[in-house]
């Protein structure tokens, strides 16, 4: 049986590397794609698979990134458009005091890389028989507001929608498109937040107690999500953000619908 090839971006660390172990475990080729050159090596070393310093910023890059896979694999069988960024300090404020630089560079990251990964990764996949399957990492805070997140929260709402919007161009070409929305997952990048944020408590909140169920995830929790939508299981399944939330979308209250002064 021909071992299907999967391209994830953002790869090194986090969500990324949960994934990539994940996908490696499920018998894919896995190229993990980064702008982390030594922690990317070495997660391609653990799990047999191949490293590309990529730049998700960079339509270029995400191009030559995708067609690496084909040059080694022969096709694109699934891509995972999963690099991301909350933004760092100058994004953790009121709308009134985002940074621009940060604004723009979120956006960047966030949107743009993902659309140049569905750029690319869609039109090598029209070019197969077999198709193929896409997945993109939205976020809880796609579906609301949330406290000192204005510059990410809007770009997992663009995420959904690019998510829809595809599946519906595609969905007669033998490809699938959906997309993961997790609820705070213990990263780095969760924890460079908490750090962040002019009000920790709120920050505290944000991670332990919006959720339904107790715990915080881990990557393992999300790239069970994603495995399962690659696969045969979720062939009628496309255009669909699956929360993977501990219930969080579900409370009719929680703690950071509280009042805030």
């Amino acid at each position: 049986m021909r071992h299907k090839s999967v391209l994830v971006t953002g790869g090194a660390q986090g969500l990324g590397e949960g994934i990539c172990r994940r996908l490696a475990d499920d018998g894919y080729q896995v190229t993990a794609a980064d702008v982390q050159v030594e922690a990317g090596q070495k997660l391609a070393a653990d799990i047999q698979g191949q490293f590309i310093k990529c730049d998700v910023r960079v339509p270029d890059q995400v191009e030559s990134a995708i067609q690496s896979v084909v040059a080694k694999h022969g096709t694109l069988d699934a891509l995972v458009n999963n690099a991301g960024v909350i933004g760092g300090a100058g994004s953790q404020r009121y709308y009134g005091d985002l940074d621009i630089d940060v604004w723009k560079n979120v956006f960047d990251v966030n949107v743009n890389g993902t659309f140049y990964g569905l750029k690319y990764g869609l039109s090598q996949m029209v070019k197969q028989e077999s198709g193929g399957v896409i997945v993109n990492i939205s976020s809880i805070a796609g579906f609301r507001g949330i406290l000192h997140m204005g510059a990410y929260t809007p770009t997992k709402f663009a995420v959904r929608g690019m998510t829809q919007a595809t599946a519906v161009e595609y969905g007669n070409r033998n490809i699938r498109v959906n997309a993961i929305a997790p609820t705070a997952v213990e990263t780095p990048m969760v924890k460079g937040f908490m750090d962040n944020v002019p009000d920790r408590e709120i920050a505290e909140k944000l991670v332990t107690a919006s959720n339904a169920q107790p715990g915080v995830p881990q990557p393992s929790d999300i790239a069970g999500a994603c495995s399962f939508l690659l696969s045969e299981d979720a062939r009628y399944i496309t255009g669909v953000t699956l929360p993977v939330d501990a219930g969080s979308l579900s409370r009719l209250a929680n703690a950071l619908e509280d009042r805030h002064e």
